[in-house]
């Protein structure tokens, strides 16, 4: 599939992303461990559970996995968001990227869930320099997520997520463990 449209981006969003994953044993619950943040003293806001599903892209030579880069499409309730990302560094578990997120709007949202043709705005192509590339769908996943956010005195603020995700090709399921924070 090709880049097709301009994608909205009048509503972006730049920033750098940190992240820790880990994957969590089955059975983990979120509202123990919530509590044993608690009683440490960790003043944090529980979020509403959500479900959403990502889809994955990538050209048939996976030129943006071998070069650490993705681009995806979210769905979350009514709403659809592309995201760029670019791995910057990494440690272990410990992932430092660049992102640039974009909300599709209605017709381009209408194109993805009519002819599920993905909408890369073009300064994504451009970073990415995939101008005459085909992208096309190389993974498919759904998540359950459940957030608290984590609030420090001085002003750090960080969102713990726990995730229970599902590759949709495969229904192969995980639970994963997410800290994340944004600069």
């Amino acid at each position: 599939m090709k880049k097709l449209m301009e994608g909205n981006l009048d509503d972006k969003r730049e920033k750098t992303e940190i992240e820790a994953k880990f994957i969590c044993p089955d059975g983990v619950d979120w509202d123990v461990f919530l509590d044993a943040l608690n009683n440490l003293g960790v003043r944090y806001t529980k979020e509403k559970p959500c479900f959403q599903i990502d889809v994955y892209f990538d050209t048939p030579q996976y030129i943006l996995l071998n070069s650490g880069a993705a681009v995806r499409i979210r769905q979350s309730g009514e709403a659809y968001i592309g995201a760029y990302k670019v791995s910057q560094n990494q440690q272990g578990a410990v992932f430092e990227r660049r992102e640039f997120e974009w909300k599709l709007s209605d017709n381009e949202t209408k194109l993805w869930n009519d002819e599920k043709k993905p909408t890369i705005p073009p300064t994504i192509i451009d970073k990415l320099n995939l101008h005459e590339q085909t992208l096309r769908k190389v993974l498919a996943v759904e998540t359950h997520r459940h957030i608290a956010v984590v609030n420090g005195n001085d002003g750090f603020k960080a969102e713990l997520s726990l995730d229970e995700v599902t590759f949709a090709d495969t229904k192969a399921r995980h639970i994963t463990g997410k800290l994340k924070w944004n600069c």
